[in-house]
């Protein structure tokens, strides 16, 4: 008789759908968690990675800025000779002449000194003394550079022209030379003739001044 018993509950159902909606629930947020993780991981990665990227692009500038700051100083430590050694060359000569009582006169002063109507840098760019310049007896050829820049044997980087008596006579003439990139200083007398003849000086005080000169950086 269906007085004598209960109804059916109807809670059954709902707790059990209640359950499952829970387990889904987790189900997802932990899904979604993973994702999220992930993501996180490849964005690390990725900014770790730029940076690192990063870091060797500016190691790369800095090894290439010091190459060529390294490159531009060895340019200038071979500059064999330029205007700061010219100038320096002016400033010994004027020192070194005082202390021999003589007086001179020098393409490094911006001058062109004469040697018995012979005017220097003039006679060496016009050919005028080619075939006519003697190095111990033996023709020798040499070429004006100012610059150390021509592929001659010997090069004149300088030239001047003293007097070593007072009456305008006795009239003596030093090459400043870079001879196969090495610092030589010839010195000529010669008073008559065609030819110049020279020979290597032995002032030892001038020998020692230009090669100082002619080596510093």
């Amino acid at each position: 008789m269906r007085g004598k018993h209960a109804p059916r509950s109807t809670r059954w159902p709902i707790i059990i759908l209640v359950i499952i909606a829970v387990i889904l629930a987790t189900i997802i947020y932990g899904a979604s968690s993973r994702n999220r993780t992930t993501k996180n991981q490849t964005t690390v990665s990725k900014k770790t990675s730029h940076s690192s990227i990063s870091s060797s692009s500016v190691k790369s500038s800095s090894t290439s800025s010091l190459s060529q700051s390294s490159s531009s100083s060895d340019v200038k430590l071979k500059s064999a000779w330029n205007t700061t050694k010219n100038k320096q060359l002016s400033a010994f000569m004027s020192q070194w002449q005082t202390e021999m009582n003589q007086t001179y006169s020098g393409t490094y002063d911006g001058q062109k000194p004469d040697y018995y109507g012979i005017s220097f840098p003039t006679a060496l760019e016009n050919g005028r003394l080619s075939g006519h310049i003697k190095f111990d007896n033996q023709n020798t050829t040499v070429e004006w550079s100012p610059n150390a820049n021509s592929s001659a044997k010997n090069q004149v980087l300088a030239v001047a022209v003293g007097q070593t008596s007072s009456n305008g006579y006795n009239r003596i003439l030093y090459l400043f030379i870079a001879q196969e990139k090495q610092p030589k200083v010839y010195v000529s007398q010669t008073t008559n003739g065609e030819n110049l003849y020279f020979t290597e000086t032995q002032n030892t005080a001038l020998k020692d001044g230009f090669s100082q000169i002619y080596n510093s950086n």
